[in-house]
């Protein structure tokens, strides 16, 4: 038996999946900063308290990859970050895999969206 099922309906599936998936209550963040303690154009996102924390993703724009504190990168891996900026990139705790095993791409743009809703940031590029 085969079914269709609108964009839309996978749209709102995902999204049911995203909250469920990610506690946004409890989820925090803390400013990245630089050797001297100046903010950087960055975040990391955790759950719960900083102290007892599980890291979610990290948050990049294109500020981040411009400053001092990058200059030991590779100019062409610069150039790229600073294209595909803002980066949301996932910790290593299989959230992203298991995403992309349920819905393959189609869950890129639920999340922007669920992301910019709940705090107010951009996505260009999920890694």
């Amino acid at each position: 038996m085969k079914f269709i099922i609108s964009e839309d309906k996978i749209y709102d599936l995902v999204m049911k999946h995203i909250d469920n998936m990610f506690d946004v209550k409890n989820i925090n963040y803390v400013n990245a900063t630089d050797d001297y303690g100046n903010d950087l154009p960055a975040f990391s996102f955790y759950l719960y308290d900083y102290d007892d924390d599980i890291n979610l993703f990290r948050w990049y724009d294109k500020g981040y990859f411009e400053n001092d504190e990058s200059s030991h990168h590779h100019p062409q891996h610069l150039k790229k970050w600073i294209e595909d900026s803002p980066i949301l990139a996932f910790d290593s705790d299989g959230k992203k895999e298991q995403l992309d095993s349920l819905f393959g791409d189609k869950w890129h743009q639920p999340f922007k969206d669920w992301f910019l809703n709940n705090f107010d940031l951009p996505i260009k590029t999920i890694e």
